[in-house]
């Protein structure tokens, strides 16, 4: 599951530069110039409504999926004893702590982008204030996606489980 989900973020970064640069040729005086600049257009918001869905599809299973190993590492640990479990959740709060607002700020720079590149398309904005918050989203990505990796994903969709510490 962790591997499907670093390859959709993957993807949705990748959909995010090649967006990106697509709107730069679009938003730049040369290529406005140019016969084929309607068709760039296009072709650039074609590539964007699908690359904002995959993209918040794609964090919010991240979310989904964060939310989901905290339940089970908490069911898990429901018969240990009380110090035990306080040491383990803990630790599962201080993870969470890590990985829950870059997921989160991935999915709102999307869709802030979005309603950006929108208001630029239909010309109530000018071009260059959608330059930074598309750099801001295609960054944004790379910890959300790093925090994915921290989960302790392996090979094979088996991840790592906690195992109850036996007093000799």
């Amino acid at each position: 599951m962790a591997v499907a989900l670093l390859l959709t973020t993957a993807l949705a970064l990748a959909g995010f530069l090649a967006t990106s640069a697509q709107g730069f040729l679009v938003a730049s005086a040369i290529h406005s110039a140019a016969p084929l600049a309607g068709h760039l257009v296009t072709r650039h918001v074609g590539y964007a409504i699908p690359t904002v869905l995959f993209s918040l599809f794609s964090q919010s299973m991240v979310i989904f999926y964060f939310i989901g190993t905290g339940r089970l590492v908490k069911d898990e640990t429901a018969g240990y004893p009380e110090p035990e479990r306080r040491a383990v959740r803990a630790v599962l709060r201080r993870f969470k702590a890590r990985t829950s607002p870059p997921a989160t700020f991935a999915l709102l720079s999307a869709i802030g982008v979005f309603v950006l590149g929108g208001a630029v398309h239909t010309k109530a904005l000018p071009p260059c204030s959608t330059s930074a918050k598309s750099t801001r989203a295609r960054d944004s990505t790379e910890p959300a996606r790093r925090s994915s990796v921290v989960t302790g994903a392996r090979p094979g969709g088996r991840s790592l489980r906690i195992e109850r510490s036996r007093s000799p």
